[in-house]
Formats: structure tokens, sequence, C-alpha cells
């Protein structure tokens, strides 16, 4: 029998848990689109430049070429700036 243990960290990672996972889901939510495309509906696009800019992210990345701690930067940064819409 295997098991399998899924450790959230959003402590570690610095995020909020539910806001942080409804954040993954916008990021992946058109397969092949850039983060840019995913996230420019829900969020302001100076807001939107400036947060991926902070977490040093460029706008032509796709969600699934970003480690979980750069997600997570790009998340704190949106959240810092309030930049949703």
């Amino acid at each position: 029998m295997l098991r399998l243990t899924i450790d959230p960290q959003p402590e570690k990672l610095g995020v909020a848990g539910d806001g942080f996972v409804d954040f993954l889901r916008l990021s992946f939510a058109q397969k092949r689109k850039t983060l840019w495309n995913n996230l420019r509906g829900q969020y302001e696009e100076s807001g939107l430049k400036r947060a991926l800019a902070e977490a040093n992210v460029k706008p032509t990345a796709r969600a699934e070429t970003l480690s979980l701690q750069e997600s997570a930067a790009v998340y704190r940064a949106l959240r810092n700036g309030r930049s949703g819409s």
C-alpha cells in the first residue's frame, strides 16, 4: 500500500490558503496561455505588471514553468498592491 500525504505550506510561502488556491486555479485556467493572459481579466494591467516585475517573473511565462515559490511571490505582490479589479 502506498500512502501520499500532501503537506500544505501556506505559512512557509507567506500566502493565505484559499486565496492562493484560487489564484493558482486562475493561473492554470487555460492551458497554453501565458500567466499574463490568464490573470489579466482579474487584475488591473498596471498592478499585474508591477507584481510580475516585483516577483521577477516575465509576463510571457506560463504558469506551469513557475515554481510554487515564484507563484506565491506573484500572488503576494498582487495582494500587497491590492490590484484586483
